[in-house]
């Protein structure tokens, strides 16, 4: 009687165990989060004119130029911005491209390859005789052609952020040959004097 009352005990302590292991699934995989690709915060710029910007932090290979003609050139700007600071950054030094603008353009060369849903953020103002609008354009083909988005949109005073999500245009995603540009317009972009300035611009996206 103790044998067989011992033995159902067993049989039914294991039929409980091995229920509780047939019902124990893996947890989901978390979702893949946005991570920088690239970012300039401008910190540690050298005195002096600028011809190439690399960024401070890339998974790949970033840089910023200003190309064009006449007497336009970038050389760095103190105060920068507190605005859109990454990775622990202080707010020090910016970018600053200087007038006349209207025949330059800031040209970012940024990589995604291995990533998707790209998002564009950055800090911009101007002063008081700097071109008064940007527009912002994005290339999928090194630089051939160009795509506006959005129009041309106001630049303040002081400096404010400005972001672009261009998480569904899927030629902007895994593409080695992307290509942003900001292209300054309005009363005041061909001045002998004045600027526009950027500080902290951020390239993110998904990984692969």
């Amino acid at each position: 009687m103790r044998h067989t009352l011992r033995t159902a005990i067993v049989g039914a302590t294991l039929l409980a165990l091995s229920g509780c292991v047939a019902d124990v699934t893996a947890p989901p995989i978390p979702p893949k989060v946005s991570e920088i690709i690239h970012y300039w915060h401008f910190n540690n710029l050298p005195a002096g004119t600028l011809t190439t910007v690399q960024a401070d932090f890339t998974r790949l290979s970033g840089t910023i130029t200003y190309p064009g003609t006449g007497a336009g050139y970038m050389d760095n700007v103190d105060p920068g911005a507190s605005v859109n600071l990454q990775m622990g950054q202080p707010a020090g030094l910016g970018l600053r491209p200087r007038n006349p603008a209207n025949t330059r353009e800031l040209l970012i060369v940024t990589p995604s390859t291995g990533f998707t849903k790209i998002v564009v953020s950055f800090a911009v103002m101007r002063s008081s005789s700097g071109a008064p609008q940007e527009i912002f354009e994005y290339s999928t083909n090194g630089g051939t052609t160009w795509t506006q988005v959005g129009n041309a949109y106001d630049i303040p005073l002081d400096f404010e952020r400005r972001t672009f999500d261009l998480s569904t245009i899927d030629a902007l995603n895994n593409n080695a040959n992307l290509r942003f540009r900001i292209r300054f317009v309005g009363a005041g972009a061909d001045g002998s004097s004045g600027n526009n300035r950027f500080d902290n611009i951020v390239i993110e996206g998904i990984p692969l």
